[in-house]
């Protein structure tokens, strides 16, 4: 399941990237000619004023049109992560109760008739999740362009020393335009993919409360690996209660809610129950290679976790950030060390 959702998110990414690059191709001989007037318009080796950059008709006319097509990209990201969303949704609803039936002793009967049985997911829930998720997506992706051009604005206006080699000047300016432009491909992809991932989250909570009766609650489930931060190492592995939101991953953030079942016995099953197949994380974590490990914990946190100065519970700390939910993300040294 997992796979399938990172192969969603990798295709939305890759979509978003090519229409960035694309859009830029046919913005940047705008954009050039228009920081190759106003160094002309400089007196003396020196940038334009602010004003003299401001009543440039080339340079606004040149912000416009790179504002028209991060409008036109903006929609796109829309559209594309609202497709996305959607089918990860679908992903969650189908394939959660075959994560329940696994988890049954064999004298319980096939699992693919058992995850039938699961199967519970009302339709109309699945459309509220894809409906709250176009809402949020429409909601943070609206300002990109705004926010790219007024940091484009910023550029241009601070200018830079012409020296010697006007064209040198101008093609490390043109640079900083172009990573202006694509902060907002930068903004785009989180937003896109915190926001697939979130409704792929919501759609398997919504299967798990539809078997409340069979389930203990929820595990956090992070990818143990290099790539995953100290917080989702911390964090894997522990026991939630059903009602309880999650997991509150940070931004970008890969993990998963998995259900976990009531033990045989609680189920009426009177057969003896293997152990828990769940990965321990700090098992896991302590047998990595060295450079792994430095790779997900920096040399500092490493150093303190193996001395005992700092405690593996205390790796991840609740933030609040405005416009968006609740998230956990990775302790700063200073709090793990006074913890």
């Amino acid at each position: 399941m997992r796979a399938a959702v990172d192969a969603l998110v990798d295709g939305v990414t890759r979509t978003l990237t090519r229409a960035w690059v694309a859009a830029w191709d046919d913005l940047m001989w705008e954009v050039g000619d228009a920081i190759i007037e106003l160094q002309q318009a400089g007196t003396g080796g020196h940038w334009p004023t602010r004003a003299q950059v401001i009543r440039n008709q080339r340079a606004m006319k040149a912000l416009d049109v790179v504002r028209q097509a991060l409008e036109r990209l903006a929609g796109q990201a829309g559209v594309e992560t609202s497709k996305a969303a959607a089918d990860a949704a679908d992903i969650a609803a189908k394939r959660t109760g075959r994560i329940i039936a696994s988890q049954y002793p064999a004298v319980a009967g096939d699992q693919a008739v058992l995850a039938v049985k699961f199967d519970r997911v009302p339709a109309d829930q699945i459309s509220a999740i894809v409906q709250r998720t176009t809402q949020q997506v429409t909601k943070l992706t609206w300002p990109l362009s705004s926010q790219a051009t007024d940091v484009m604005k910023r550029e241009l206006i601070r200018g830079m020393a012409m020296g010697d080699n006007p064209r040198t000047a101008a093609r490390r300016m043109l640079q900083r335009q172009e990573g202006a432009f694509n902060g907002g491909l930068a903004r785009a992809m989180n937003i896109s993919r915190t926001e697939i991932l979130d409704a792929h989250r919501m759609a398997a909570a919504a299967s798990q409360d539809a078997n409340a009766d069979t389930l203990a609650g929820w595990v956090w489930n992070a990818k143990l690996d290099a790539r995953t931060c100290p917080s989702c190492w911390a964090q894997h592995g522990r026991l939630h209660p059903l009602e309880e939101a999650g997991p509150l991953d940070h931004q970008s953030g890969r993990c998963a809610r998995t259900p976990k079942t009531k033990t045989w016995k609680e189920l009426g099953f009177d057969v003896p129950e293997p152990p828990d197949v769940m990965p321990d994380a700090r098992q896991v974590f302590n047998a990595l290679p060295r450079a792994d490990q430095l790779a997900v914990m920096g040399s500092a946190r490493l150093a303190a976790l193996q001395s005992g100065d700092a405690a593996w519970a205390d790796l991840s700390k609740l933030r609040r950030t405005d416009g968006w939910r609740d998230s956990y993300g990775v302790a700063p040294l200073r709090d793990l060390l006074a913890a």
